[in-house]
């Protein structure tokens, strides 16, 4: 990573975790906290980058950081999404979930076994596919298909920026997901009428 679309791509991804954080203040309870989790993760990524764009020993760092956060933060935007459209996951989910993903990422950065990584990752991409499906939620999908596209990104050559924009669009379609307020009620006569809800 040494050139302007570099740094670019890295600004891009520390600008959207400085949004999400802000959406995360109005999200529902339920996925604040994940929310803004995955935000602070991918914020911590951005700086990686920008890290390994100036000093070349960094980069190592920089991919350990990646491949850690490649697993840890799918797995908190996965628990936001499931609580954006309904309660929040139990703890005996959350704690597991969370730690598999944590120590598969500091395997992964550890050994160089990247494969390693992404299995927590593809495992939270299916529920979010699941969830898309059953609410028929666009941005879900998107957020799931922006993931999988940063994965696949990762495994070429100097795909660490792409990894970073696709991330960056992940995170977003979550935001997008877990602060919507506003749902549509029938009256009636048969209009939609948008209301804000307030949970």
């Amino acid at each position: 990573m040494n050139s302007a679309p570099d740094i670019a791509f890295a600004c891009v991804l520390g600008l959207a975790a400085l949004l999400a954080v802000i959406v995360s203040r109005r999200a529902r309870a339920a996925a604040r906290d994940y929310l803004a989790f995955a935000a602070a993760l991918y914020g911590a990524l951005a700086i990686g980058d920008l890290l390994a764009i100036t000093t070349v020993t960094s980069a190592f760092f920089a991919d350990a950081v990646t491949l850690t956060i490649g697993a840890l933060a799918p797995c908190a935007l996965a628990l936001a999404l499931a609580g954006a459209f309904g309660r929040a996951p139990p703890g005996w989910i959350v704690a597991p979930a969370m730690l598999i993903s944590a120590a598969a990422g500091i395997m992964a950065a550890a050994t160089g076994m990247t494969f390693v990584a992404f299995a927590p990752l593809f495992a939270c991409l299916c529920a979010m596919l699941a969830l898309a499906a059953r609410h028929a939620s666009l941005y879900a999908l998107l957020t799931a298909l922006a993931l999988l596209a940063a994965a696949a990104s990762f495994m070429t050559e100097d795909g660490r920026t792409a990894f970073a924009l696709f991330s960056a669009a992940g995170l977003m379609g979550a935001a997008r997901v877990s602060a919507a307020r506003v749902e549509e009620k029938r009256r009636p006569g048969g209009r939609g009428l948008a209301v804000a809800q307030r949970r």
